[in-house]
């Protein structure tokens, strides 16, 4: 079973997708901004968005700054993900120290990975009635805003099905996507220097 996740790039300020979402009864869940930094030791040419993204290990910083599932206390957390068979495989649901943190990226980096990417965003999480996901508005650095969304309800679709029924269920929110418009894939154009698309951000 393949997912599809949308991912629009957008080309209003923040405060107008806000709006729209607000109009249209979504609570703001949770604020976070988020440093990921990625490692590999794969050739990532001609690789798809997911096949890219399962080709590196993944550190997630992350420190929520609001929404109303935040607690309030500001901490910053780190997490690995795709750490394949080393040690902080053991380690990959817990949070992390800095200082195991370091010893991890040292192991990482001993055993031949090299660091490909290093980005930021400010993530705005929204949901609407008893959705099962998210709808996600990132301010990327170097990329600039994209509206993220995928919904279990559909997983059982056809791919072309799913991002039809994704982009339906958005633009009933106050949104105007269109079937045609693609996607933007952000590790391919952070790899390229150069935006890239395709119809599913989880391809």
């Amino acid at each position: 079973m393949q997912i599809v996740e949308v991912g629009f790039k957008l080309n209003h300020d923040i405060s107008y997708y806000k709006e729209i979402l607000e109009n249209n009864n979504a609570i703001n869940r949770f604020n976070c901004k988020t440093h990921d930094i990625y490692w590999t030791n794969k050739d990532l040419n001609g690789l798809t968005e997911n096949e890219m993204k399962n080709s590196c290990i993944r550190l997630r910083i992350t420190e929520g700054i609001g929404g109303v599932d935040f607690s309030g206390i500001s901490r910053i957390s780190y997490r690995f993900q795709n750490v394949n068979n080393f040690i902080v495989k053991k380690d990959n649901q817990k949070e992390l120290t800095y200082e195991e943190v370091k010893n991890y990226i040292k192991e990482i980096e001993d055993k031949g990975y090299v660091k490909v990417f290093d980005t930021s965003k400010i993530d705005y999480q929204y949901s609407i009635g008893d959705m099962k996901s998210r709808i996600q508005l990132q301010d990327i650095e170097d990329i600039g805003l994209l509206l993220y969304y995928d919904n279990p309800d559909y997983y059982k679709l056809s791919l072309d099905e799913q991002r039809k029924a994704l982009i339906d269920e958005l633009n009933s929110y106050g949104f105007e996507f269109d079937y045609e418009t693609l996607g933007l894939d952000k590790l391919r154009t952070l790899y390229y220097k150069k935006e890239c698309y395709s119809k599913n951000q989880n391809g």
